[in-house]
């Protein structure tokens, strides 16, 4: 909360309206690293379950008390997001809400006054905020021109689109389009180092698959409350996480259970479930419409990198809804699993930063086409 934001709703005698709140502590001053290069001061307390204690019945317990304009800024924005490009700024959704889970309302299309007035009360909250697109890279050493990345959009979208083929196969194929275009470029130019092959050794994981699988998972998909900057992803802790896994078994970990990758994969995926294909389509759809994966909209990561990321998340989606169904004893992942999985993610994303040697490590880890179609294979 900013710090008007803080005093207008803590000067609410909260327990008089509502008995849970009495006794409670419901705000914190941000640490000084927190509020470093923020507009805001101070923090709700979430609860044991790590929801707000303001959402009672899926409601917000200030808007509906005080109207929407008692709310926290940043809550009076939500779900909508913003990111400014050098060909303009591109609104989207965020996929913690569960309105835009189940597609409902109007198209953002048919909002566009109330969207400027939303944008209008971003820029007011974050001034100061404009996106450093000037290092864009296809890959690590190959810049890459906005109007030439507007043009590979379109084809990924392309392939994206094409729904009589999995969203797997139609992540895989754009893929491969990005490393046959990346190929391209360098022999016009004269290059004659060669990009990684997929490989012929199968698509059995291997070790250092599986500890990227599992680092990002705790990532994105804490079992346990996390402190600032204690969820970025970090090289030290990878490094510790893969010799570790010489001498003890790699595990997926929730709050009260952890499984084994094969335990995992036991429990088939729907096939030809539209509801969830839909959903994943979308969500994607969505954080590549916003350009939120690569260069300025996430960690600087080059194109490739940025999209064989997304690959990864989405691998990890089908992994942490299968462990959180088999976590409620369910026989079968359903769509209940994958909205849960989907939430947690959108929200570690928004967290997330790519410090210090995490971006460099990344991009080396992620550009493999055979790591990516094996990571595929194993959470199909």
């Amino acid at each position: 909360m900013t710090e008007v934001d803080y005093r207008r709703i803590s000067a609410v005698e909260w327990s008089e309206k509502l008995a849970k709140f009495k006794g409670r502590s419901l705000f914190r001053p941000l640490s000084n690293q927190e509020k470093s290069d923020s507009p805001y001061t101070h923090a709700i307390k979430p609860q044991e379950d790590g929801h707000c204690p303001f959402l009672v019945e899926n409601l917000c317990f200030i808007h509906s008390q005080s109207g929407a304009e008692a709310k926290p800024s940043i809550c009076q924005l939500f779900p909508y997001c913003f990111n400014e490009t050098p060909s303009g700024v591109y609104a989207t959704v965020s996929f913690v809400s569960m309105g835009v889970i189940y597609n409902s309302g109007k198209a953002l299309s048919e909002q566009k006054e109330f969207l400027i007035t939303k944008l209008n009360e971003f820029k007011k909250l974050f001034p100061d905020h404009h996106p450093n697109w000037s290092q864009l890279q296809l890959i690590v050493g190959e810049p890459l021109a906005w109007p030439d990345y507007l043009a590979i959009e379109d084809a990924l979208f392309d392939r994206l689109r094409d729904r009589g083929k999995s969203i797997d196969m139609r992540f895989l194929e754009a893929s491969r389009y990005l490393i046959d275009y990346a190929t391209a470029r360098r022999a016009q130019s004269g290059q004659t180092k060669t990009l990684p092959a997929e490989g012929v050794e199968g698509n059995k994981l291997k070790r250092l698959d599986l500890n990227l699988l599992i680092a990002l998972h705790r990532v994105y998909f804490p079992s346990a409350p996390l402190g600032k900057g204690e969820g970025d992803f970090s090289v030290a802790s990878f490094l510790n996480q893969f010799f570790l896994s010489y001498l003890l078994p790699l595990r997926f970990k929730l709050a009260s259970n952890s499984f084994a990758i094969d335990e995992l994969v036991a429990l088939p995926w729907p096939e030809n479930d539209n509801d969830m294909e839909d959903l994943l389509f979308r969500y994607f759809f969505s954080r590549i419409f916003a350009k939120l994966y690569f260069g300025a909209g996430f960690g600087q990561l080059s194109l490739i990198a940025g999209f064989h990321h997304l690959i990864v998340l989405l691998a990890l989606l089908k992994l942490q809804a299968r462990a959180l169904a088999l976590s409620r004893g369910a026989p079968a992942v359903s769509l209940v699993d994958l909205v849960a999985a989907i939430r947690q993610l959108e929200k570690r994303l928004g967290e997330t930063k790519l410090g210090g040697y995490a971006a460099p490590l990344l991009e080396l880890l992620l550009f493999s086409p055979g790591r990516l179609k094996r990571i595929v294979a194993a959470s199909h």
